[in-house]
């Protein structure tokens, strides 16, 4: 959705009442942005949004004891959904991320200056859209970072004997090592020996992070459907 002729309006989302009125005075210098409503709760974002769509929603996501990634989410699943951008005061990389995932069209610092906050908004407002410079690096490492892990998951799953991914399965259900030899009909050594392989070659140091590590890559117990 873009704005009208009268200029662009925009949703601030932030519990600073301070910080949120001098962005707004701030934006409202702009030629090109007609009015800067601000929200300091989920639920009045919410009516607003519905009382006067936004062309853009500028969204902290720290807000006293809510979550901006949640109305993220929503906005996600909306058709007629304006762009969010983020102004946040982290710049944790998997919180970057997360919110991307979950459908932010950018992410800004509450230290950018306005100068590049007004580029921003427009870069956004323009179907486009925004990383700082500094903010890309760290971003990046990051999702390198989850691709190898997750190519190395891939590979230790792929590499398992048969019989190594049956024990791992097991743990999955949440069996004992007694249990386990049971279900198999093997001796407790040789349970013994398959989880120390399992731990060694998964990087994990205790039973319980490797069942989380199978878990996460789509190890399945093997009491469930088996569609590995």
């Amino acid at each position: 959705m873009m704005a009208c002729d009268s200029g662009a309006v925009i949703l601030l989302v932030d519990d600073h009442r301070v910080f949120a009125d001098v962005l707004a005075d701030a934006l409202l210098t702009d030629g090109g942005i007609s009015r800067v409503n601000h929200a300091a709760t989920l639920e009045t974002a919410r009516a607003l949004l519905a009382a006067d769509p936004p062309d853009l929603v500028l969204l902290d996501l720290v807000l006293a004891d809510e979550s901006g990634l949640e109305l993220l989410c929503e906005l996600a699943h909306r058709e007629d959904a304006p762009a969010a951008l983020v102004l946040s005061g982290s710049s944790e990389p998997r919180l970057i991320v997360k919110a991307l995932e979950c459908g932010a069209r950018g992410w800004l610092s509450k230290t950018t200056q306005l100068e590049t906050l007004r580029a921003a908004v427009w870069q956004v407002l323009d179907g486009q859209m925004y990383l700082a410079p500094p903010t890309l690096r760290p971003v990046l490492t990051h999702l390198l970072a989850e691709l190898r892990g997750r190519d190395q998951a891939a590979g230790f799953v792929a590499d398992l004997t048969p019989r190594e991914l049956e024990v791992l399965r097991c743990l999955v259900s949440g069996m004992t090592r007694a249990e386990v030899a049971q279900q198999l009909f093997v001796s407790m050594n040789t349970v013994r020996t398959h989880v120390q392989s399992l731990l060694r070659r998964s990087d994990q140091h205790s039973a319980l992070a490797l069942v989380a590590f199978a878990r996460s890559h789509g190890v399945k117990g093997i009491d469930e459907i088996d569609d590995l």
